[in-house]
Parts: structure tokens; sequence; C-alpha cells
């Protein structure tokens, strides 16, 4: 299992969000099975960024996992009032 850490830049809105996913999306290519997103510096983030992460959960698939690591507070309400927090793995 190839673990890959990927740092998420301060925000992730939609004109971050594609860089992003291509940013992922490379890691996913790359052979990354257990992707940890770190988002010790990530201060906003949209349904743009939502998405990137949902998409990447679904590339991974069920023989890999997407980790959300270092969640601030702010970025974790959202990811409760969206209900992301109940399917992704926060750490």
């Amino acid at each position: 299992m190839a673990q890959i850490t990927y740092k998420a830049p301060e925000r992730v809105d939609r004109l971050a969000s594609n860089k992003v996913q291509e940013e992922l999306d490379k890691l996913v290519d790359e052979g990354a099975t257990e992707l940890i997103v770190d988002m010790s510096e990530l201060q906003y983030i949209s349904s743009a960024g939502l998405r990137v992460l949902l998409t990447v959960q679904q590339r991974l698939g069920e023989g890999g996992s997407l980790i959300l690591a270092n969640v601030p507070k702010s970025v974790k309400d959202v990811l409760d009032v969206t209900g992301f927090s109940g399917f992704m793995n926060i750490r």
C-alpha cells in the first residue's frame, strides 16, 4: 500500500480546485492507495473543494483510502454541516 501525504493549500475554492484535483489525480495515477491530505494550512474550502475530495475518494475505491489530517476547526465545521464528516476518514 503506497502511502502519500499531500499538503493542501490555504484555500481550495473554485479557482484552486482544478489544480488540487490535478495534483491529487496524479498521485492516484502514480499508485497512491492511501492518500493523506494534510489540511493544517487550509483556511477555506468551497463546494468545489468538497467535490475534489469526493472525486478522489471515489477514484481510490474500496482498495484505497483518503485520510483528512490536521483539519482546522473552521474546515471541520464545514465538513460537519455538509455531512462529509459522516463518510470521510478524518484524523
